[in-house]
């Protein structure tokens, strides 16, 4: 009985063989997408599963929460980790601390081969990381690897790139220009999947000779992020009750009532955490949702086609219905017959989507900036997950048309007066299919309009031709004003600043008390030298900027923004002369700037100081980058000008350095990727549902063939018989569009609201995707329609 079934299985997928090919490459496209969605989850959701103790390692987050100011960061002070530890032994099992001078890089130097490079992922860390994180060691000791000062650990990829083939444990690399560290061992490259990439580690107490032997006490300086290992039977809740208390214990008085500490699961971290001063950006939970959301959808498309060619052919199969049931056959086996050819195309679906896989996944791991293999694909959750495709796609977008089929009447079957069924049905899934693929345009173009607002729109400051340098800790700091002179003599270099970060991207926090304030509070800070204003083009709208030859301005000024005035209700040229309070020192206000984004645009303009960090003391921790404002056309001959003159002034010191613009729209990575790969699914969505369309029309032109022969024969021209076919589908589409636009609207406008700055939806989208995907729609069927228009009458006639 089996055999029989996959024979006639086998025979009708080969009688038809246009729509079994039609079958099988929608499905493929839909089950590939539904893959690489898959795939792209499930790496989204092991970061940082790798650990043995994942489930009971946690972050630890502190908040600083003021009316309309104040810090959500992701780093803590340095006391916090040991602190805990040793306050709380029967709930806190270990801790690990990491630091990284607050650089945005730091030099290795290999003096034997006179390698040199500035380094942006090295880390110092308490002796006890390998106690809270299962990172490979290669080679040397996870117990003493981290004991001694001046250790340093090395992956793998970083060995060969300072040592070559040489074996690299006990070699030395200079760190700094200030002390030599000593290689204990080497680390497997780090892996892709875990929320911190790094090719160094050192050891923390090699930090304490940067701070006079000692890792610094303060409780309110937090450049540390700080991971916690709790005992197994205790929880999170367990010890975020006794934070509290903790915080009144050990934390500066004037923090009191300010600052709250949360615990983060180290799984959540990636998915979940926004914070300020994250290690590295990390990805959206809501990717993931939107991501399965499409895929999901593309595949309900692949299989509303099956179920449109299915029931739209039923009447061919009618005969075949008549026989077997005059022979005996019942309903449950045609049923059974019915959904193993379902199943059947399915599986074949299945094998032709992994090709499509290995095709498109170079695309998609440039778009979703993964480096997933092909090899995923044999994991046994994968090879499971694709098992139950089969079946469910099979049985859910077989059933329809088993049941339709099964149900036919022997005698009408026989006679060929049985009509297949499922006209209304078919009407339905093609609006549906559509209404999809319209939502799907729409929300593509509109991410995509908003990131470009993002990335293009005015920040309030000049962003173009801004060049950074790296600076901090660099013999630069005591030839600052030496090394400006000097390249500010050529034209095209018109301004130079030097700044604590990416104007825009990130900033600090300090805390001040202005006039009419109980207590300190603290408020975003921005730390720079003088002629900043000039270099990013910024407009004072009272008062004045900092000035070199007012000395006080080094230590009893500030600049606010607007928003500062906002926050404490000045008008702008009251702010001007109010006193202010900064730790020990007063000082007072000497200007307002207007107001610019300062930070992502993902926030709203917060209330801002802008402070002078004049001391050349300052390049060793609060001041990190030159910034330097260009106006050429030749970038290539002034970067290498400016190249020349740091390797005079900062000799074996590498010349380190991005744009500005550049680093602003890495900020915006999230939605560039849900854009590219929104985008690519659209394509998807459309090439799917126009598949089946291209067949159902095909389907249509063939049924109505001796009509469209008749009309001919009494005088219809070509372009009459292909708008009689393709109305229908023109009115179903239309009635996609007017379905699609609603609940497009109510999606897209949700989506925007995370935004502090967003664009309007544009109904000018909404056209666009409505009369796109009719125009496409229209193009696709508009061959078969021709063919059947340009048929000779005679030829189908003849029989009649």
């Amino acid at each position: 009985m089996l055999k029989n079934y996959f024979i006639v299985a086998f025979r009708s997928l080969f009688r038809d063989k246009f729509y079994s090919a039609i079958n099988i490459l929608g499905l493929a496209l839909g089950i590939t997408c539904c893959l690489l969605i898959m795939i792209y989850i499930s790496d989204e959701i092991s970061y940082d599963r790798m650990h043995s103790k994942a489930d009971r390692i946690y972050r630890i987050n502190e908040f600083m929460v003021d009316e309309s100011a104040g810090e959500r960061s992701s780093s803590l002070p340095f006391p916090v980790g040991p602190t805990l530890n040793s306050e709380f032994p029967s709930i806190v099992e270990t801790q690990v601390r990491f630091f990284d001078y607050q650089s945005p890089s730091l030099m290795l130097e290999n003096k034997e081969t006179n390698k040199a490079f500035n380094e942006t992922r090295i880390f110092f860390v308490d002796s006890t990381f390998f106690d809270v994180f299962d990172f490979e060691l290669v080679k040397g000791d996870k117990e003493t690897a981290l004991d001694e000062p001046n250790s340093l650990l090395i992956t793998e990829t970083m060995a060969k790139k300072y040592f070559g083939n040489q074996d690299p444990v006990g070699k030395i690399l200079r760190f700094q220009a200030e002390r030599d560290l000593i290689v204990k061992g080497i680390l497997a490259d780090t892996p892709l999947n875990t929320h911190f990439q790094f090719d160094f580690i050192g050891s923390m107490s090699t930090v304490r000779q940067s701070f006079n032997g000692r890792l610094p006490r303060t409780w309110y300086w937090n450049p540390c992020w700080t991971y916690l290992v709790l005992k197994d039977g205790s929880t999170p809740a367990d010890l975020e009750e006794l934070f509290p208390d903790f915080i009144l214990k050990f934390f500066p008085e004037f923090l009191h009532g300010d600052v709250v500490m949360r615990l983060q699961a180290l799984t959540d971290i990636h998915l979940t955490s926004d914070l300020e001063f994250e290690i590295q950006p990390n990805s959206s939970e809501n990717n993931v949702y939107v991501f399965s959301i499409i895929g999901g959808l593309i595949l309900f498309i692949a299989c509303f086609n099956y179920m449109n060619l299915s029931t739209a052919k039923s009447a061919k199969r009618s005969k075949e219905v008549g026989i077997r049931k005059t022979l005996g056959s019942k309903k449950r086996y045609l049923v059974t017959q019915f959904l193993l050819e379902s199943i059947i195309i399915t599986g074949i679906a299945v094998l032709v989507s992994f090709l499509f896989f290995w095709i498109i996944l170079p695309s998609f791991n440039a778009f979703t900036e993964k480096s997933i293999g092909f090899a995923m694909l044999i994991q046994p959750q994968i090879l499971l997950a694709l098992l139950a495709v089969v079946l469910l796609i099979g049985i859910g977008a077989g059933i329809y048309p088993a049941f339709v089929l099964s149900s036919f009447s022997p005698i009408k079957g026989l006679k060929g007066e049985q009509k297949g069924k499922g006209g209304h049905l078919r009407q339905t899934l093609v609006i549906l299919q559509f209404s999809i693929s319209i939502i799907m345009i729409i929300g593509t173009s509109v991410a995509t309009s908003q990131l470009d607002f993002l990335r293009q729109s005015d920040t309030g400051f000049d962003k173009e031709q801004v060049l950074y340098v790296s600076a901090l800790r660099t013999p630069i700091a005591q030839k600052y004003e030496a090394f400006k002179n000097e390249i500010l003599r050529r034209n095209d270099i018109k301004h130079m600043t030097a700044v604590v970060d990416a104007l825009g991207a990130r900033h600090q926090g300090d805390n001040f008390r202005f006039e009419g304030m109980e207590r300190s509070t603290l408020f975003s800070v921005f730390w720079s030298k003088h002629d900043f204003f000039k270099t990013f083009g910024l407009d004072i709208v009272q008062g004045r900027p900092f000035k070199e030859n007012i000395l006080s301005d080094d230590t009893a000024a500030i600049v606010i923004n607007q928003a500062m005035c906002k926050r404490m209700k000045w008008r702008d040229d009251e702010a001007v002369g109010k006193p202010f309070e900064y730790g020990r020192r007063n000082g007072k206000i000497i200007g307002v700037v207007e107001d610019f984004n300062f930070a992502s645009k993902h926030r709203n303009i917060e209330p801002l100081v802008l402070q002078l960090r004049n001391d050349p003391r300052n390049f060793n921790l609060l001041i990190k980058y030159l910034a330097i404002k260009l106006d050429t056309e030749n970038m290539k001959e002034t970067l290498a000008f400016i190249e020349d003159k740091w390797n005079h002034f900062a000799p074996g010191r590498p010349f380190d350095y991005f744009f500005l613009e550049d680093e602003l729209n890495t900020l915006y990575k999230d939605e560039d990727k849900l854009s590219k790969v929104a985008s690519l699914f659209s394509g998807l969505a459309i090439v799917v549902a126009c598949l089946g369309l291209f067949a159902l029309a095909s389907f249509t032109a063939e049924q109505r063939k001796k009509e469209i022969a008749v009309r001919k024969v009494l005088g219809s021209t070509i372009p009459q018989v292909i708008l009689l076919l393709s109305k229908d589908f023109t009115k179903l589409i239309t009635i996609a569009f007017v379905i699609a636009c609603p609940l497009a609207y109510l999606s897209i406008d949700s989506w925007l609201n995370n935004f502090a700055f967003r664009i309007g939806i544009n109904p000018l989208a909404f056209i666009i995707a409505g009369f796109g995907t009719l125009v496409i729609a229209l193009i696709t069927i508009s061959f078969q329609s021709l063919k059947a228009a340009s048929a000779n009458p005679s030829t189908v006639l003849k029989y009649e």
